[in-house]
């Protein structure tokens, strides 16, 4: 599949799961929820890579899987803060349950039990990671790292075993990770609190505050900021790495990952193109 038919078919699921979306009352309270078209990517590898025809099934896979993983996210936007409306936040947690149900419709209408049974144990592991990064349940930071790359990745992960293909889930997992980083590195600048930043804070400056509500002195904040620096460094240079490993790179993949990491030169188009033959 070339890039350009690719893009064709991100453009395909993303118009689907709009539709899906859509509900206007919903809407009218609540942000409209955001499509990682990354993740579509992403999620069009193993009909990149093993020439698998991208029938009705493959674009309803693909999107309830999207579906998943936009339930989760909008679960994590439900905030307790007084300044915040009470409706918006109660709208905020059905929205989240409208979205699983229609990932739970979707699926039961391609009566794929095997894709409902991996996704069910994605949606257990980030579950349990998020769990874990909540409560402090971890010793180090490189526990804490793992725990956030399966909150990440799990949902991604587990739908390239459901289609037997291993080869894409590390690059692919230590590429979610790097963009929730630099998420995460935002949301400190603008001084928004998450679940990862009061666990960071709590292993790299003896951070014991209670509560929700974490509050940073400046030259606290700045350390922090100066660690996630680090930490997007580092996984920057593992996925650049392991870039050079996978056989066959295909352009397409390769595009991906050279516009999701700004350190590496892109190609020109005309050589991708190429390549692709």
């Amino acid at each position: 599949m070339k890039f350009i038919d690719c893009n064709h078919q991100a453009n395909i699921i993303h118009q689907y799961i709009e539709e899906q979306l859509h509900h206007s009352y919903l809407k009218e309270y609540i942000d409209q929820p955001y499509i990682d078209r990354d993740r579509i990517y992403f999620l069009l590898l193993p009909f990149v890579s093993e020439g698998r025809a991208m029938s009705k099934e493959a674009v309803q896979w693909i999107s309830t899987a999207m579906l998943l993983q936009i339930a989760l996210d909008t679960h994590e936007k439900v905030t307790i803060s007084e300044r915040d409306p009470l409706k918006e936040r109660q709208l905020t947690v059905l929205a989240g349950v409208y979205f699983s149900s229609l990932y739970y419709k979707i699926l039961a209408e391609t009566n794929d039990v095997e894709l409902i049974s991996n996704l069910a144990k994605a949606i257990k592991e980030i579950n349990e990671s998020k769990i874990s990064i909540y409560k402090d349940e971890h010793k180090d930071l490189d526990e804490l790292m793992k725990r956030l790359k399966t909150r990440e990745s799990a949902i991604v992960s587990n739908f390239f075993r459901f289609f037997k293909d291993d080869q894409w889930i590390e690059i692919v997992e230590e590429a979610l990770l790097y963009k929730k980083l630099v998420q995460e590195r935002n949301s400190l600048g603008h001084s928004r609190n998450t679940s990862f930043i009061k666990a960071l804070s709590s292993l790299s400056i003896q951070n014991d505050q209670e509560g929700p509500v974490l509050h940073l002195t400046k030259d606290e904040a700045g350390r922090l900021l100066l660690q996630i620096d680090e930490l997007i460094e580092g996984t920057k240079r593992r996925v650049q790495a392991q870039l050079e490993t996978i056989e066959p790179v295909t352009p397409y993949f390769k595009k991906l990952i050279v516009e999701l990491l700004p350190y590496v030169e892109p190609e020109p188009m005309t050589k991708l193109y190429a390549e692709e033959g």
